[in-house]
């Protein structure tokens, strides 16, 4: 379940890498060493919300032979309540360059219930791209398999594709634009699309209000999903560009994701607004 959310989540964190051209990069991240987020994952069947799950994510940089990378990571959990309908305890983890933030190793670890996987993808990254190649080692249930793949440049992961968006700049984006975009997940490239919708003013469950930009990708349908804009998904209004609150209609009830806190942020967060 964790995945899943993460994934749709990430059909609009992923923007930047739509994008062929630098020139919509801004020259500086948006995010810096020490930033911490945790979001609330909730439920809802009817007129009841059940509080699911939690995510923390986190970003800690460091340097290896004098080259300059971060750790991204995501944790997910159900909470206890939720632990009796389906039991989850995932972790995602990805090592990537600074510059251009392309990912090196990607790792993701899931204990669902009785389901377990440990998954890695290792990125070898060449400056002819016709020669960049992704080697992924599976275990599921404890059967290995291995496999490779050609990539380009723009092909990103989960986790990376999660922080990517926090760097665009946004004045170059228009209003009802759709962008298409590229994620690598098990062994397969997913082209995707995505508009950015405007600017609007939101307020979460811990009462706080913000400016923020709003997103709409068009999902996959057959899955989770019954409808193609069954998503609206939006990010803080300053340089940040925070991922704030998610919702999401599901063939069984919807899904929403909301920051509940967020600590050591890069720039001020100048989209919160006064109470």
């Amino acid at each position: 379940m964790i995945r899943k959310i993460l994934f749709t989540i990430s059909l609009i964190f992923i923007l930047p890498s739509a994008f062929s051209a630098d020139k919509y990069m801004s020259d500086e991240l948006a995010f810096k060493d020490g930033e911490k987020a945790t979001y609330y994952i909730y439920y809802n069947l009817g007129p009841i919300w059940i509080h699911a799950g939690d995510v923390h994510f986190s970003a800690k940089e460091r340097t290896v032979k004098n080259e300059s990378l971060f750790d991204l990571k995501l944790a997910g959990s159900s909470t206890k309540s939720f632990d009796r309908f389906y039991c989850i305890r995932d972790t995602y983890a990805v090592t990537v360059k600074k510059e251009g933030l392309l990912p090196l190793h990607y790792r993701e670890v899931k204990h669902e219930d009785s389901y377990f996987s440990d998954n890695h993808y290792r990125f070898d990254w060449k400056e002819d791209d016709k020669d960049s190649k992704v080697y992924f080692e599976f275990n599921k249930r404890g059967r290995m398999s291995y496999d490779t793949m050609s990539i380009q440049r723009g092909v990103l992961d989960l986790i990376t594709s999660c922080y990517r968006i926090r760097s665009v700049d946004m004045t170059k984006v228009k209003k009802g634009q759709t962008i298409p975009f590229k994620l690598v997940l098990d062994k397969e490239i997913y082209n995707l699309t995505v508009k950015y919708c405007g600017e609007e003013t939101i307020k979460l469950k811990n009462k706080k209000k913000y400016k923020a930009l709003k997103f709409s990708p068009k999902l996959v349908t057959g899955g989770i999903f019954e409808e193609e804009d069954a998503m609206a998904i939006y990010v803080s209004n300053d340089e940040n560009h925070v991922p704030l609150y998610i919702e999401a209609k599901i063939k069984v009830g919807y899904v929403k994701v909301m920051l509940n806190d967020i600590q050591n942020t890069k720039f001020p967060m100048s989209s919160l607004l006064a109470k």
